[in-house]
Parts: C-alpha cells; structure tokens; sequence
C-alpha cells in the first residue's frame, strides 16, 4: 500500500450504493474544522455502482483525503498480506476488514466505523465526540447494572411505547428489573458506541413487533464499568486504534441446522474486543456521537431468518464470554486468549443449537482470528 501521511480520524465504511452519504460526512469535517485531521476509506463490493467511485474521485478533487480503492487494489492488498486473503469474502459487510487494515497500516489513531445509511447531524459534534477513544485518562462517569447488562436504548426516547434492546442484546439478559450504581471514576476508554435516532439497531424480532422509532437523545453519555456489557455494533463506533488486532469482523454466512448464521458479524467482533478492552483494563463508553440512521431498504421476515441463528447461539456464547478469564498483556494475546478458550468451550455447549456444524462455524471462526492478529502484526512490522 502507497504511504500515506498519519491522520488522527479513519472513517471506515463499506457500500454498494451511489455514496450519497459522503457528502454530509465532507460537511462535518469543515463544520468541525478537522478537514486535515481526517481521512475517509470507502471500501466497494462487487455490487457496487460506478458512481460511488465518481463520488470518492470529485471528494478527492475538492482537496479532502479520501480512498476507495477498487477490487483489484483491494485484492492486491490482501494477496500481499497472505492468508488474509481467503477471510475476507465479496458481497459482505466484512469487506470493511480491508478499511480497518489501511486505517491501522497508516497510523491513524481514531478509526470510525459507520454504515452507508448512517447520517451526522448538523450542529452536533461527530469527529469530537469520537476523538473521547484517544483523550487518555480522565475522570467520568461509570455505570454498573446488578445484572451484568446496559440497554444503551434506555438512553433514547422513542415514540412508542415498550422497551426497546439493541441488537445482539441477550433474550436472558432482558425484561429484569435493573438496579444501576453509577460513580466517577479514573478511566481510559478505547471503543466508543455512538446511538441512532430515526432507525435505531435493533433485531429482526423487534422490527416486526415493535418497528420502533428513536426521537431524541437523553444527553447523557455513560462509560460502562467492567463487568457491565452491551452490544456494540458498526454503526458510528470507534476505536483506539491499540485495539484493532482484536476487531476482525467476524465472517459469517455458514448453514447451521438449515438455517444461515448472517447479519451478526459486528456484534459478534463488538463482544469480542469488549472482552479484550475489559481483560487490558480499558473502557467503553456508550451515547453520544448521536446520528440519524435513515435506514436502507430491508426485509425484515428475510432479516430474521439469517438473524434467529445467531440470536440463539449468542445465549451460550455470551454466559461463557463474560465470565472467561483472558490471558495476556496486549490486545492480540487477549484476543488469541480468546480464540483458544472460543474453541474449548464450544466443545461443551450441549442446548440443542450446538452440533458438529456449529462447533465446526466457531472453530473456524477461531482459525480466523489468529490470522488476523498475524496480519495486524505483519503491518506493525512485528
């Protein structure tokens, strides 16, 4: 790859639309003055339209730091870094693995996940609000529920009516009475999960019982304490960029018991870094930046039928997870950790979800995570 100057912001995003998203994302880096401070990779797929290219060649004529590179540069990217290649497949949300690698080979210290249909809001700070994963320590709230568990929904007002969990929160996790002691504490945080209004992430089951619609935010950023999780997904989440050898996102796709395991790549690469912040003694912090998720076109009954899969095995996955003691002194030995014991333990799992097929999906899903961190490392020149 070409070098580039450092920036101190990576937007990472992956689209097989025109690109109209990008121009509010140009405005927001004038409207914040971080124009210089910021660079933009937009990863194609195969399904994407000529035009976003056009879009990403005129942003760059203006004078901004954009890449979209195409296939070819991308597979000529991969190839370069070995068996990577064969982890990263087309018409998938994982292309933005790519985007993560550049970001991460450049030095760019912020790196900003977001989707093609997520929209900053004028007026409301989007690059300062993510810059909180490189401030360093500082004092500030933190929040620690008796069950284990955030709603960070329970930070938006919606218009009607019920509780309303974001997706990948846990069916056993939900519907508890909830007793929250909050406190100011010494933290550092390393991811970041910024909320949606309009559209917020929920799962297939609740856009077809609840079809919710968030329409403002309770002002009220909180960090969580280390034993409280929440899902985290790609929408307007970011990184210290320490912790991107632990966030491969995790391919998906495979046939389980008939069913395809889909559309949970990002919450299962969510839990797994949060594991390593939490085991490395860093912290997430949940709410602002706020954007308006103008969500793409979708199908929900389709949605469910490659979502139900996962929502099953998360149940198992998550009661193993936030109880397994990590091994290691840095985010790719925590994440290793992590892979080793993912493969033990799914031996275990015996509700009526785990089969040959299942253990077979999370072993490979293990497989993959090492070469993930030897490719982080490759970049890193270890």
């Amino acid at each position: 790859m070409k070098k580039d100057r450092k920036t101190k912001f990576s937007v990472v995003a992956t689209s097989i639309y025109e690109g109209n998203f990008l121009e509010t994302y140009v405005q927001k880096m004038t409207e914040e003055k971080v124009e210089d401070q910021t660079r933009l990779i937009i990863i194609p797929d195969r399904k994407t339209p000529k035009e976003l290219y056009q879009k990403c060649k005129d942003i760059k004529r203006r004078g901004f730091n954009i890449l979209c590179p195409t296939l070819d540069d991308q597979d000529e990217y991969l190839r370069k870094l070995g068996p990577i290649f064969n982890t990263v497949p087309y018409n998938s949300d994982s292309r933005r693995n790519v985007g993560y690698l550049m970001a991460y080979e450049l030095g760019d210290e912020v790196i900003i996940s977001i989707d093609d249909d997520n929209f900053p809001i004028k007026g409301k700070d989007f690059f300062k609000e993510h810059e909180v994963v490189g401030r360093g320590k500082h004092k500030s709230v933190t929040i620690q529920d008796s069950n284990g568990w955030f709603n960070i929904c329970s930070l938006l007002n919606f218009s009607n009516p019920g509780v309303v969990y974001a997706r990948g929160f846990p069916y056993f996790a939900r519907f508890k009475q909830e007793k929250y002691t909050q406190k100011n504490s010494d933290v550092e945080i390393h991811m970041n999960a910024g909320l949606w209004l309009k559209a917020p992430d929920v799962d297939a089951i609740t856009w077809l019982g609840v079809k919710p619609n968030a329409i403002s935010f309770k002002k009220k950023s909180l960090v969580l304490a280390n034993k409280t999780w929440t899902p985290i997904n790609t929408q307007n989440t970011s990184l210290n960029r320490a912790v991107i050898p632990s966030y491969w996102f995790v391919k998906m796709g495979y046939p389980i018991s008939g069913l395809s395991i889909d559309r949970y790549g990002d919450i299962f690469s969510g839990f797994f870094a949060q594991a390593c912040v939490k085991h490395l003694g860093f912290n997430i912090r949940v709410g602002s930046p706020i954007i308006n998720h103008i969500r793409n076109t979708h199908n929900a009954i389709k949605d469910l039928n490659y979502e139900f899969m996962c929502v099953i095995v998360l149940e198992d996955i998550l009661n193993w997870l936030t109880e397994v003691k990590l091994e290691g002194s840095s985010y790719a030995e925590s994440y290793l950790s992590l892979a080793s014991q993912m493969e033990d333990a799914v031996q275990k799992f015996d509700s009526f979800i785990w089969n040959a097929a299942t253990r077979g999906y999370f072993h490979h899903l293990a497989y993959s995570m090492r070469i993930w961190v030897k490719t982080v490392k490759t970049l890193s020149g270890v």
